[in-house]
């Protein structure tokens, strides 16, 4: 396997073990092997992560507190930084994920030929595999990320490679080249957010610096995909509140202000009808609304380091272009 071809996998892993050992088994059916496996786990049942541990001997375990997907992300970033220094990607996931064989060799082997791509990933299926779970992620006007494709039969619509404007952080393919200029605070994911959202926020962040977000039908994945629309009373509300108030945090971090005046008359019928159901069908997540104010200085502050990153290099990648 050529240098450019390598690729160390981190696992982020809180307390759902039968999908941990599947995503780990997937990930050594790999036709382009994990140069290493490591698995960032919570803490949740210490007994059975060393039962897991000990038939999993060729994977790193790293217990750490529950500070979130994004803590977990950035951690699993950090290891294999220091132990796997000269492998120039890192394949970010789930537990809930399945990878089929060639889900990495197709997405190193595209990676290669677009040295702008900073984030990739594929076709993301639910359990069956008729279903569409993610195609890659759209911003609409109002700013609320969708998976495309999302409960869709898969009947080929998204069946060619394109430029998308973010992939699922359930499996994402990452330069290393291109982490230190998106990190801000030396966080690439962002953790005030917790949960969900960071990933969005992530390929909005790469947007903006000038680099690419590749989808490609051929890497292929199924992914269970806890948080599903007829699933969603199921969530807890301290849950659902992140992923409220992380929707406000990425707009203050990331829009640029001639853009956010020309949506503003979306933006203002779309928050409309947000609050209307929160008040009528969800109020467990109306503290959210107060969670994104005291995220607010947060996310400013980040908004700062990006804009101040912009105005220092000009609208150019730091990856160098071939």
């Amino acid at each position: 396997m050529s240098n450019d071809s390598r690729y160390v996998a981190g696992i982020v892993h809180h307390d759902a073990f039968d999908d941990l050992e599947r995503c780990i088994a997937s990930l050594r059916q790999q036709t382009a092997r994990a140069a290493a496996v490591a698995v960032v786990d919570t803490g949740a049942d210490p007994a059975r992560l060393a039962a897991l541990a000990e038939r999993n001997r060729d994977v790193a375990f790293l217990p750490r507190p529950n500070l979130g997907y994004g803590a977990g992300a950035n951690y699993a970033l950090r290891w294999t930084s220091e132990h796997f220094r000269e492998v120039p990607h890192a394949l970010i996931l789930n537990p809930d994920i399945e990878l089929e064989p060639g889900f990495a060799a197709v997405l190193l082997r595209e990676m290669a030929l677009r040295p702008r791509t900073a984030l990739a990933s594929g076709k993301l299926l639910r359990p069956g595999g008729l279903l569409l779970d993610s195609a890659g992620i759209r911003m609409p006007r109002h700013r609320r990320a969708r998976d495309r494709g999302s409960e869709e039969p898969d009947r080929g619509l998204y069946d060619r490679p394109e430029l998308v404007f973010g992939v699922s952080g359930a499996a994402m393919l990452l330069r290393r080249a291109a982490l230190v200029d998106l990190a801000l605070d030396g966080e690439v994911f962002d953790e005030d957010f917790f949960a969900y959202q960071d990933d969005t926020d992530l390929a909005w962040r790469a947007q903006r610096l000038g680099y690419e977000v590749l989808y490609h039908p051929d890497a292929r994945a199924i992914h269970g995909r806890r948080w599903r629309r007829e699933r969603r009373g199921t969530i807890e509300p301290w849950v659902r509140q992140h992923s409220f108030k992380n929707h406000y945090l990425q707009i203050v971090k990331n829009e640029p202000v001639g853009q956010f005046v020309r949506n503003l008359p979306v933006l203002i019928v779309w928050e409309l009808l947000r609050l209307g159901y929160a008040v009528a069908r969800d109020r467990e997540i109306l503290p959210g609304y107060w969670q994104a104010v005291r995220g607010l200085p947060r996310a400013w502050h980040k908004r700062k380091l990006l804009q101040a990153r912009l105005h220092e290099r000009g609208d150019g990648p730091l990856l160098p272009v071939a």
